[in-house]
């Protein structure tokens, strides 16, 4: 019996000790906040997104503060959040610094978020109101998320209506004989285009093939004389030691050009 008893005082005592032990942790870290300076600021919001006092207050990702409370302002028509924030962090919130709510973890904490100020900017003064950056609510972007996913139910709807009459075989017969009509006409001009310019090639090829037959210009003098051939050929041999030589074979090609240009001036004979 006096086993259990001492049991029972050993555990109430090392309890006891344990609670005091937190209860001068808490009260030397809140002596510790009380012994730091503070800057008050004031915040104004249309919503504070479920942000409650004690939340975190961020400047570059650097905790500065705690929200102090959240009320209404029935004066300014909004959410008053006012903010307790070190006085030595507050020499970074300048006058182009904004205030807006941010989300923190996948639990969805609300905290409130300070962009840093340029330093040429003059400092917030103590118990003077930041500006706050407009924010999309969360629900806003479900709203717009659920009118498309609405809207993309439609567009699927729509074609899977569409699939079913074509294998229903109700089909609009004027529409699709029109489309295969229009498809035909447009192979045909193309096949067209394709004829005739074949045919203008092969006009101009046997133009060209007809003249060297007759022995016309200085290229169907060459297939046409074999003698005219070898004389070119020596004499363009000897163009090169013979300046007599070459003029001769300057004025023979003059020749032969002013007569074929002579040749395609002359009119030609219908047929």
């Amino acid at each position: 019996m006096r086993k259990i008893e001492m049991d029972v005082k050993v555990g109430l005592f090392v309890t006891l000790g344990v609670g005091l032990v937190m209860l001068a942790i808490l009260v030397l870290g809140s002596a510790q906040n009380l012994l730091v300076k503070k800057n008050t600021y004031t915040v104004h919001f249309s919503s504070v997104e479920g942000l409650i006092p004690g939340a975190k207050v961020v400047l570059g990702g650097l905790q500065i503060g705690l929200v102090d409370s959240v009320k209404l302002d029935t004066q300014e028509r909004s959410l008053r959040v006012d903010l307790s924030v070190d006085r030595n962090s507050g020499e970074w919130i300048r006058a182009d610094s904004r205030a807006e709510i941010a989300t923190q973890g996948v639990l969805g904490d609300k905290y409130i978020a300070i962009s840093p100020g340029s330093l040429d900017k003059p400092a917030v003064e103590n118990n003077a109101t930041i500006p706050v950056r407009p924010t999309k609510d969360l629900s806003q972007f479900l709203n717009k998320g659920d009118q498309l996913m609405i809207s993309l139910g439609n567009l699927i709807h729509g074609f899977d209506r569409l699939i079913k009459t074509f294998e229903a075989g109700n089909r609009d017969e004027i529409f699709f004989q029109g489309m295969a009509s229009t498809a035909k006409n447009l192979a045909g001009v193309s096949d067209k285009l394709n004829r005739d310019e074949l045919r203008s090639a092969m006009r101009n090829l046997n133009s060209i093939l007809e003249k060297i037959n007759n022995g016309s210009g200085t290229l169907g003098a060459l297939v046409n004389d074999p003698g005219l051939y070898d004389d070119v050929k020596l004499f363009v041999g000897g163009a090169n030691r013979n300046r007599v030589v070459r003029n001769l074979v300057r004025e023979t090609i003059k020749k032969s050009d002013e007569a074929e240009a002579a040749e395609a001036q002359k009119p030609k004979s219908p047929k």
